[in-house]
């Protein structure tokens, strides 16, 4: 399954024309991971067959993508550092990434590795989050919390309560007393309702 080359290029044009920096370079692209390469500083090393030669340290092009299980499309957003000392350090290692650098924002793949197709509709919907991040509302933070809790309370008195004894053998001097066995003694306990007291 593999998103239309037609419709790549119409989103990309779109992306273009309606996001895009200064110099005119777009500011996001969807791009084929297989093809993207890009000048990297490391340390790689050679092998003759499945033989070590050498380690050694060496500007090369290398697959940018080279980590991803198979080919898949790539939406990537152009990236800038925020202040020269991070702009130095990045470029000790990215060569080019001077004037900008294009990092991957979503990768067409689902959990299985397998590559999905392109809409224009999840584009813009990643693009609208992207342009309108949504906080965490504190009151439901808070109230997912408690309700958290309140489980896994629930959960540990049944647990502690599999092994006990049955309800009816609950005496006043017992060790091993559960919450559950108390409450069943105080609804099974007879209270008898006296009548109204008169005064004469």
């Amino acid at each position: 399954m593999i998103s239309d080359r037609i419709l790549i290029d119409a989103i990309n044009g779109a992306l273009y024309r309606e996001y895009r920096v200064l110099d005119g370079r777009p500011i996001y692209r969807i791009v084929w991971a297989p093809d993207e390469l890009e000048l990297r500083k490391g340390k790689y090393s050679e092998f003759y067959g499945h033989i070590f030669i050498r380690e050694r340290v060496e500007v090369k092009w290398i697959k940018k993508y080279w980590y991803l299980k198979g080919p898949c499309w790539v939406l990537e957003k152009l990236v800038f550092m925020p202040n020269h000392k991070a702009l130095d350090e990045m470029k000790q290692e990215l060569i080019q990434s001077g004037n900008g650098t294009y990092q991957p924002v979503y990768t067409f793949i689902n959990d299985e590795a397998e590559m999905l197709p392109v809409a224009w509709e999840i584009v813009e919907f990643i693009l609208w989050r992207l342009h309108n991040p949504v906080g965490v509302n504190p009151f439901l933070a808070k109230a997912a919390m408690e309700a958290e809790e309140r489980e896994e309370v629930k959960y540990f008195e049944e647990k502690l309560g599999e092994g006990e004894r049955s309800p009816l053998f609950v005496w006043e001097n017992s060790a091993f007393v559960s919450t559950n066995q108390l409450k069943f003694r105080k609804e099974s306990t007879y209270i008898e309702k006296s009548s109204p007291i008169t005064l004469s």
